[in-house]
């Protein structure tokens, strides 16, 4: 299979997409954006992600619970986690996990799902797409303790935003990381300098659709909603092979391989 475009980490189900997702699937489609990681949120997310992953090739369905929703994991979370990941015909994995010290969940109870997630993701040998905001030094020892005694799953942390030393841990045991669109927003000139740094072999890139985006980056794009879509890959791509100053197909053809561990497939082009 030929390289293609990774959306490494985006939303499709509920609003604002509600009603709009197989238009906005078919539109990355026609952009030739092939591969699309669906996290979910909350256990109610995950029978609506499976189906699309069930009905469109280009879903990859990644289900768990996210960090803000801790507070809604019910008794069994983790037993009908696993039940649904192991009746999947097609490359799934776990996520949205991970911690966020910004948002009301109890922490302790972010700190047990958080764990829980990885270990689930462990035992059944499948991805896992992580979260962090505002407690980045607990978030990397955890990861790193995991590292330590040989049970870290392969880890995609998204739309990352600390620093040039959180990302050195981070890609010392193994991590990829995923940026956003905000890397092209000269309101985020940190992150930008932070991606500068990244090595290529661990880099993804996403539109954490549908989140909200500056105007002034696409506004003569033809997108579906007012937020972030997977249409937007292409220019994000475009945009970071100029800033890693590699030609465009080059710098496609690495990320589709770091993407290969996420959507089970063999690079061939």
């Amino acid at each position: 299979m030929a390289a293609a475009f990774i959306d490494s980490h985006l939303h499709l189900h509920g609003d604002p997409f509600s009603g709009k997702t197989g238009i906005i699937i078919e539109n990355a489609a026609h952009a030739g954006v092939t591969v699309l990681l669906c996290n979910a949120v909350k256990e109610a997310d995950w029978p609506a992600i499976a189906a699309l992953g069930e009905n469109y090739d280009s879903v990859v369905p990644f289900l768990g619970i996210h960090p803000w929703k801790a507070g809604s994991a019910a008794p069994g979370w983790d037993i009908r986690l696993i039940d649904i990941l192991t009746s999947l015909n097609q490359a799934s994995g776990v996520g949205e996990s991970g911690l966020d010290k910004k948002c009301s969940a109890d922490f302790t109870v972010q700190l047990q799902l958080f764990e829980m997630h990885l270990e689930i993701a462990y035992s059944l040998k499948l991805p896992i797409a992580l979260h962090c905001v505002g407690c980045w030094g607990k978030f990397v020892d955890i990861l790193e303790s995991f590292s330590r005694r040989n049970r870290l799953p392969t880890a995609l942390v998204h739309s990352f935003s600390g620093s040039y030393e959180t990302m050195k841990r981070l890609t010392d045991i193994g991590c990829f990381i995923s940026y956003s669109l905000k890397i092209m927003d000269p309101r985020w000139k940190k992150i930008s300098a932070v991606f500068a740094r990244t090595p290529l072999a661990q880099l993804l890139l996403e539109t954490d659709a549908p989140a909200e985006i500056s105007p002034l980056l696409f506004s003569d794009m033809q997108t579906v909603t007012a937020y972030s879509e997977p249409v937007m890959i292409p220019p994000l791509y475009s945009w970071a092979a100029q800033q890693k100053n590699i030609e465009l197909s080059s710098f496609k053809k690495q990320i589709w391989r770091n993407g290969q561990i996420y959507t089970n497939q063999t690079f061939a082009g």
